[in-house]
């Protein structure tokens, strides 16, 4: 399907255009499993070096008793966009090889629907229409990642609980980085650990308790279909679009649960398809002798988590001095902090709000400057009274097995 020639400078007709084109994938599809529960979804991009591996990953999925897992119970989806190598005739001789899994690639050229984020879209509401139930699981993962054997098992968990959606914990393999890079990406792991339980001492979340982690990425997320529906669906973005997937979520007052035994491994390539996030950051670790690495240091965070706390338990009635703490600590303006109140219609909204708020904040940034990684981890360790590194950060490197 080639869909070069459409160009318009219009957000929502950009958007309408890769609604059409979901809806004439999912019409091309034959009728889905009356038992169909959860789809998973993966966007390709040149990725003929790595679909097979994770489409095999799925022929070994198991229950808790050691059975296979019901292949009636899932789909998947495959969207070979903008591909220069034979990745979808791979993943289509594969579901033809392998009848008993459930599958459907979908090949789409186009410069309109050309990101990661159009191409999740895309999946994603192909999905929406497949299933059949308003609490089925639209389950995104990536290309060259690998999901635990008792993944869809764990995820399914959620099925009949009150929870919207599900990040999975991230793995990484770690493969082809030098020290400088493993380095930083060990201290990356420890440190959102670390930095999670801090989140769950200082701004305890019921729904999200500890032990839990703090990934909401593509490689790992899974989201109630009615909530897909009534949020309007990921965002066709080039960069982040799971991380505004989850925002929105959490904005509008749904339950996030941020899962540690629904677990996949990722690579750590420095080729990735996007030219930002998690496969820049590894070049840069890679590529740049003495590159820095810096974080929000523990002073910070105590300031952060205090401002949110204080949202948190005044909402939606800050008394005058509760509204001036805030905008002190905020390093924002009174008025300003006020008419994201009233603009806010909950709670969560605002704690989202104004945490993107501190992450763009000049001022703010400025008074409470981020540190180096492993200068933070140590200051965390302190805190939380560890001699070592602590057993909440031990995931890096873990066996997919275990």
């Amino acid at each position: 399907m080639d869909l070069l020639k459409y160009s318009s400078s219009s957000e929502n007709e950009r958007i309408e255009f890769i609604d059409q084109i979901s809806r004439e994938f999912a019409n091309a599809l034959p009728e889905p499993s009356k038992s169909l529960k959860m789809v998973v979804i993966i966007p390709a991009k040149n990725e003929s070096q790595n679909i097979e591996k994770t489409l095999r990953s799925f022929k070994k999925q198991i229950n808790k008793d050691n059975a296979p897992f019901p292949n009636n119970d899932f789909e998947i989806l495959v969207l070979a966009h903008n591909c220069s190598d034979n990745t979808f005739a791979k993943c289509e001789l594969y579901f033809k090889e392998n009848p008993h899994v459930q599958g459907h690639v979908f090949s789409l050229n186009s410069d309109i629907a050309n990101t990661v984020g159009a191409a999740r879209r895309i999946l994603m509401n192909i999905a929406f229409y497949r299933l059949p139930s308003s609490n089925g699981l639209i389950i995104s993962t990536d290309a060259d990642t690998i999901p635990h054997k008792k993944w869809l098992y764990y995820l399914g968990g959620y099925l009949d609980k009150e929870v919207s959606l599900i990040c999975g914990l991230i793995i990484s393999n770690g493969n082809g980085l030098n020290n400088q890079a493993l380095t930083y990406l060990k201290a990356k792991d420890e440190y959102l650990m670390l930095k999670s339980k801090l989140e769950d001492k200082l701004l305890p979340n019921p729904n999200d308790p500890w032990p839990r982690h703090s990934y909401h990425w593509g490689p790992n997320l899974a989201i109630k279909k009615h909530v897909y529906g009534e949020i309007g669906g990921i965002k066709p973005l080039h960069f982040l679009e799971d991380v505004d997937l989850y925002n929105r979520v959490v904005s509008k007052g749904y339950k996030a649960r941020h899962c540690m035994d629904a677990k996949v491994v990722t690579s750590t390539r420095i080729d990735s398809r996007c030219q930002e996030g998690f496969g820049a950051e590894l070049r840069d670790w890679t590529d740049i002798d003495g590159v820095s690495y810096n974080v929000e240091g523990l002073e910070k965070l105590l300031v952060r988590y205090e401002i949110l706390s204080l949202i948190k338990n005044q909402y939606p009635f800050l008394m005058e001095n509760d509204l001036q703490k805030v905008a002190t600590l905020a390093c924002i303006d009174t008025d300003e902090f006020k008419n994201m109140l009233q603009i806010c219609d909950r709670a969560e909204a605002l704690i989202i709000d104004m945490g993107e708020y501190l992450n763009r904040s000049e001022a703010w940034n400025s008074l409470y400057a981020n540190k180096g990684v492993l200068e933070v981890c140590e200051e965390l360790n302190k805190y939380f009274g560890h001699s070592s590194h602590p057993k909440s950060g031990h995931f890096f490197f873990q066996s997919i097995s275990s």
